[in-house]
């Protein structure tokens, strides 16, 4: 695997959407790149701030209510 390949194929190794063959060809090109594994270390890191940030706030009870009600 080249750089450019794992480039293409990062965002999906980070969300775990590779099938094994190809997350076993992307640790491998990581293990190897400096530059590939900075960028992914960045996008892992990212993901995980995006993720605590979402997970804190929750609408309050009557703005879901009164989705739900627009929904049904």
């Amino acid at each position: 695997m080249n750089c450019p390949d794992c480039k293409e194929k990062l965002d999906r190794y980070v969300d775990r959407e590779l099938n094994s063959t190809e997350v076993l060809e992307v640790q491998l090109h990581l293990e190897g790149c400096p530059d590939c594994m900075d960028n992914y270390e960045f996008q892992s890191h990212l993901k995980r701030l995006i993720k605590h940030s979402c997970d804190c706030d929750t609408a309050p009870p009557a703005f879901r209510e009164k989705l739900r009600q627009i929904l049904s």
